[in-house]
């Protein structure tokens, strides 16, 4: 008697969603194996697809890294982007839902934090890295600029420079989380965010002298 069970029917992907599993499955390899996980081969067998495949989609494996890369920032970047501005409030409430957004526990967690390491080793390494972090950190800067020209544009703020008050917000902020994400003990996330929170309170007053917009 013939056998009635059905035959699996095979599925092509189109271009994106390969290109799409393969950055997925380079992310989940970097979790879970930190350096070790650039490896061709684990990320060719999570993703379910010959080591083949990979060279049919990306010219290399530095440019699959540089493709996850950028994916990542990118997605934590709009998801931090989207619930500062999801609310109601002034300036002053979406840079606290920014902060808020930034030391989510999702954001903070030490597997997440090993990618990003693995990532910035290779930006001193390779051209294509080092365009990706030089644009995704462009377009951090340029988000937080937004934010804080919302805030230089209320009517009770003193002028600041915008530009340098972002640079030295961004890096307030990287030092937290880099702290954060090494689970150091020193502080906490609601800590970390009070400290932002009076950052810009003392920058709406007009504490740090050197920030403010010099007059033309």
């Amino acid at each position: 008697m013939a056998s009635t069970r059905p035959v699996p029917k095979f599925r092509r992907e189109t271009p994106q969603v390969r290109r799409e599993s393969l950055i997925e499955a380079t992310l989940q390899c970097l979790r879970e194996f930190g350096h070790d996980g650039v490896s061709v081969r684990r990320i060719s067998a999570r993703a379910g697809v010959s080591v083949g495949l990979i060279s049919h989609h990306f010219p290399g494996k530095a440019s699959l890294v540089a493709a996850a890369y950028e994916s990542l920032a990118t997605s934590l970047l709009t998801s931090i982007r989207q619930y500062a501005l999801a609310g109601a409030g002034g300036p002053r409430e979406r840079l606290h839902r920014f902060f808020e957004a930034s030391f989510a526990p999702d954001k903070i967690d030490p597997q997440l934090f090993n990618v990003w390491l693995v990532f910035w080793s290779m930006v001193a390494h390779s051209d294509e890295m080092s365009r990706v972090h030089e644009r995704t950190n462009g377009e951090y800067r340029a988000v937080v600029e937004a934010l804080l020209t919302e805030l230089h544009d209320a009517d009770s703020v003193p002028a600041f420079d915008v530009r340098l008050a972002a640079i030295g917000l961004s890096a307030l902020l990287d030092g937290f989380w880099i702290e954060s994400s090494l689970r150091t003990r020193a502080f906490d996330a609601n800590e970390a965010i009070t400290i932002c929170d009076d950052w810009i309170s003392a920058l709406s007053a007009g504490a740090f002298t050197r920030l403010r917009e010099r007059p033309e």
